[in-house]
């Protein structure tokens, strides 16, 4: 079994490394393979996990609500953008990078960090970490539970192992039934799997706009690449003298990527860190923590990571504020929230950039509101998941 738990492990740190600097992202190795230093444990700890930015905002309402019963808590994440994020929602916790899942490496974490349970959001089932926690007695929760297709497919090929990872939590708390039944296939003990409903539903946006913007304007948010900044701007070129187009990068790096886009496309362009005089077209979003905020009054949200095959991002920021929000193809990481949104009429698919060009159409010319309205509307009806899954964790830990 050992052996098996190393077939899931990292693959080599070489090729960690390697995919980091593809992708433009910094790697900090050392924080992965050596755990942090903290003070003497006073209170029963409690350690949440989520893996990046979606995850680590996931966790904002449950670490509100496990606060004030008498627990330390602590935060870690596994990427750079998760980092910033978390240190940015959590000045008031130890705040540091999950290790990397070999069973040395973990043994270190669980020997300095001495947690009386784990929270972990998602999707995050790194096996040795989670075998050898709950060797140590460690009472280990998911919460948001979600497995996609895909790790599906994989997981039931590793059976035998899988049983033993997922009967090693104490409760298995997932966003929905079809979640439930994937969970219970692996082997988890039906009695601890519970569908409490999605977390990503209960946050609040507070503030105002960070700048003024002059006339309507749409929001693309968090695009990958230059292509699907590409598909946006050719989207967008025809409305250019109606109105602005704030393009948000999902990774703040690669902002200079995308103004170069739109600026050989002929739009005039500014980025928002940088003073600029007279008018623009073209805004590029390459400040961290102002994207929620501008979906305020934003005719149109644009969600990112969804016109290629990125499996999309949160589309709840924009509902929260009414934003008639739309979407591509590539909603796989949101697939039953966005197509309870399609449904219900709380979204729009678009598959070409002419059909996205469309829909500006109809946004810049006020029909697309109610859309917003109803993406609203069942956002307030998803809330209540942090709630019931903080619930289960006080319950289960007084006998920790």
């Amino acid at each position: 079994m050992e052996i098996a738990t190393y077939l899931l492990s990292p693959l080599p740190l070489s090729y960690f490394y390697l995919k980091s600097k593809i992708k433009g992202k910094k790697f900090v190795l050392r924080d992965k393979l050596w755990p942090p230093k903290l003070p003497p444990k006073e209170q029963k700890r409690i350690w949440l996990h989520g893996v990046s930015v979606g995850e680590v905002l996931s966790l904002v309402p449950l670490v509100k609500a496990l606060e004030g019963n008498n627990l330390e808590l602590l935060i870690s994440t596994t990427t750079s953008t998760g980092m910033r994020v978390a240190k940015g929602k959590f000045p008031h916790h130890p705040v540091f990078y999950f290790p990397l899942d070999f069973p040395h490496v973990v043994n270190r974490f669980l020997e300095e960090v001495e947690p009386d349970a784990v929270v972990i959001a998602e999707t995050e089932l790194w096996p040795n970490f989670i075998l050898r926690a709950h060797r140590k007695g460690v009472k280990i929760f998911l919460v948001n539970g979600r497995i996609s297709p895909t790790s599906f497919r994989r997981y039931r090929r590793l059976r035998s192992l899988m049983k033993r990872v997922v009967s090693s939590f104490e409760a298995i708390c997932v966003q929905n039934r079809e979640y439930y039944r994937r969970f219970l296939e692996l082997g988890a003990p039906e009695e601890k799997i519970f569908v409490t409903g999605n977390m990503k539903a209960d946050f609040e946006i507070k503030g105002s706009l960070p700048f003024k913007i002059p006339g309507p304007y749409m929001v693309a948010g968090s695009t990958m690449d230059r292509e699907e900044d590409k598909f946006v701007l050719s989207a967008f070129w025809k409305f250019r003298e109606r109105a602005r187009l704030l393009l948000a990068p999902r990774h703040p790096e690669r902002a200079e990527e995308s103004f170069s886009q739109a600026v050989s496309m002929g739009f005039s362009t500014v980025k928002r860190s940088e003073e600029w005089e007279g008018d623009w077209q073209v805004m590029i979003l390459d400040t961290m923590g102002e994207l929620a905020l501008l979906y305020r009054n934003s005719v149109l949200s644009i969600i990112g990571g969804s016109i290629r095959p990125y499996g999309g991002h949160n589309l709840l920021e924009p509902a929260f504020f009414s934003s008639p929000v739309a979407f591509g193809p590539h909603m796989e990481n949101f697939r039953d929230l966005a197509g309870e949104f399609l449904r219900e009429g709380g979204a729009l698919l678009f598959r070409t950039s002419h059909e996205l060009s469309s829909i500006m159409s109809q946004a810049l010319d006020g029909k697309l509101a109610w859309i917003g309205e109803k993406g609203r509307e069942i956002l307030e009806r998803l809330k209540g998941a942090t709630r019931r899954n903080a619930e289960i964790i006080l319950q289960n830990i007084q006998a920790v």
